[in-house]
C-alpha cells in the first residue's frame, strides 16, 4: 500500500467558519499549496511582505507532500492575489477577525491509494464497518516529527521533565521530521557531528532563534543551567510542539490500553513509535462505551478521578511504564513547555466516506473529518483490515 506517491495523490481542503464581510482589518485568502509545508509557505509569505509572522492567521498545519487548500488572514494584507513557487493566495475579501483554530470545522480529503490488491467487496465491507463503528482517534505519524523513533522512542519534552536538559536540547535541535530535514539537513548534520562545538555550525543556522541559541552556547560553559537557559531561547511555538508530541504519545498509549481492557483489538498497525491497535467489529455494549468516551490529554492539573475507571487504570499503567508516579510530574521548569489538557474523543467517525476504483491496484477514498483527526488513520484502518481479514 502506498499513499502520497506524489502530492496530487493527497488532496485536503479546509472547511472553516469564516467568510468575507462588508469591511474589516484582515485580508482573507485561500492558500493553495503543493509540496510545501504550511510553516514554510507562511514564513516565505511574511518575509516577502516584510511583516512578522504573528500578523498571519491560520487554522492548522497541512502536510508537505499534499495539495492543500486552507484559509489564512493577514492583518492589513494586500487586497490582491499573490503567487509564489509551490503556493499561491487567492484574495477573497475582508473580515473583522483573524483566522484561527477555533474557526476550523474540519477537512475534506481525496486520497489515492496505490499498489493495493483488494476486492471491491472487501473494501465495501470495511467502509461500512468504519461508518458504523468508527476508528480509534489516535494521533498519527505527522504529530511526531520531532521524536527519535524506535522501540524506545525519545522525547525532548520527557528529558526536560526529568531535568536532562542537554539530551533534550540535542533531540530538539538534531532530530527533525522529514520535511524539516530537507530544509535544514546540513545544519542538523553539523550539530550531530559537532555537538558542543557550536561555532562550527553557526553559519548554517537559518532561523533567528537558532542563531541566538548557538551564540549563547558559544559564550557559556556547558552546564545543566546553561542547557536549561538555551532551551528557553527556543521558539515558543516549537517548544509547545515538543510538548504536544510527548503528550500525544501518552494519549495514544492510554487509548491502546483502554481498547485492550475492553477486548476491542483485532489487528495492529506499525507506526513510528510502536504499534496502534484497531478493531473491526464491536458488540453493542462496547460500541456504546466507545462512542461517547472522551479521554483527556495528560497534564499536571488533570484530575483522573473524574474519568471512567477504565481510563483511570489505563493512565496509571502508562505513567508507570514511563517512569512517572503521577501526572503532577508532567511539570516543566522550562518556560514555554506547557501541558494543557482537553477531552479528545476516543473514536472518530469519518463522514461521507466512499471509494472509487481507479485501476486494478488503485483506489481513491473520499471523506470529511472534524478538526484534530488524522486522515491517514482512516486509510490504514481500511486497508490493513482488508489485509488481515
Amino acid at each position: 500500500m502506498k499513499i502520497k506517491t506524489k502530492p496530487e495523490d493527497f488532496v485536503v481542503s479546509e472547511v472553516a467558519d469564516i467568510s468575507p464581510e462588508a469591511k474589516g482589518d484582515f485580508a482573507l485568502y485561500l492558500l493553495k499549496k503543493n509540496n510545501i509545508t504550511t510553516w514554510e509557505a507562511l514564513g516565505r509569505l511574511a518575509k516577502h511582505l516584510h511583516i512578522p509572522l504573528s500578523k498571519v492567521g491560520y487554522g492548522g498545519l497541512k502536510d508537505k507532500r499534499a495539495v492543500a487548500h486552507q484559509y489564512i488572514t493577514i492583518y492589513q494584507g494586500p487586497k490582491k492575489d499573490l503567487k509564489f513557487d509551490r503556493f499561491e493566495l487567492i484574495y477573497l475579501g475582508q473580515t473583522s477577525k483573524p483566522m484561527d483554530q477555533s474557526k476550523l470545522l474540519g477537512n475534506r480529503f481525496e486520497i489515492m491509494v496505490r499498489d493495493v490488491e483488494v476486492s471491491d467487496k472487501a473494501l465495501e465491507e470495511e467502509v461500512e464497518r468504519v461508518k458504523k463503528y468508527g476508528v480509534p482517534n489516535y494521533f498519527d505519524e505527522q504529530r511526531f516529527g520531532s521524536v527519535k523513533g524506535g522501540k524506545k522512542p525519545e522525547f525532548a519534552a520527557k528529558y526536560i521533565i526529568k531535568g536532562d536538559y542537554e539530551r533534550a536540547l540535542y533531540l530538539a535541535m538534531v532530530t527533525a521530521s522529514p520535511d524539516e530535514i530537507q530544509e535544514s539537513k546540513k545544519f542538523r548534520e553539523c550539530l550531530k557531528k559537532n555537538w558542543r562545538k557550536w561555532e562550527n555550525c553557526l553559519s548554517l543556522a537559518k532561523l533567528k532563534w537558532e542563531k541566538e541559541l548557538l551564540n549563547f552556547l558559544t559564550l557559556h560553559q556547558p552546564s545543566k543551567r546553561t542547557f536549561k537557559r538555551a532551551l528557553q531561547l527556543m521558539d515558543r511555538e516549537y517548544l509547545f510542539f515538543l510538548g504536544n508530541a510527548y503528550q500525544s504519545y501518552l494519549w495514544n498509549e492510554v487509548l491502546k490500553r483502554v481498547l485492550e481492557r475492553l477486548s476491542a483489538v483485532d489487528f495492529k498497525v506499525p507506526y513510528t513509535l510502536g504499534e496502534l491497535y484497531f478493531y473491526r467489529n464491536l458488540d453493542e455494549e462496547k460500541q456504546e462505551k466507545l462512542r461517547g468516551l472522551k479521554i483527556p490529554l495528560p497534564a499536571p492539573k488533570l484530575n483522573l478521578e473524574k474519568n471512567e475507571p477504565v481510563v483511570q487504570s489505563a493512565f496509571r499503567e502508562v505513567l508507570l511504564a514511563e517512569g512517572l508516579k503521577e501526572l503532577k510530574e508532567l511539570r516543566s521548569l522550562v518556560k514555554g513547555l506547557i501541558f494543557k489538557s482537553y477531552p479528545r474523543p476516543a473514536v472518530v467517525f469519518p463522514q461521507e466516506l466512499r471509494f472509487e476504483r481507479l485501476g486494478e491496484r488503485a483506489v481513491k477514498l473520499f471523506f470529511f473529518l472534524e478538526k484534530g483527526s488524522y486522515a491517514t488513520l482512516i486509510v490504514k484502518r481500511i486497508f490493513y483490515a482488508c489485509a488481515n481479514a
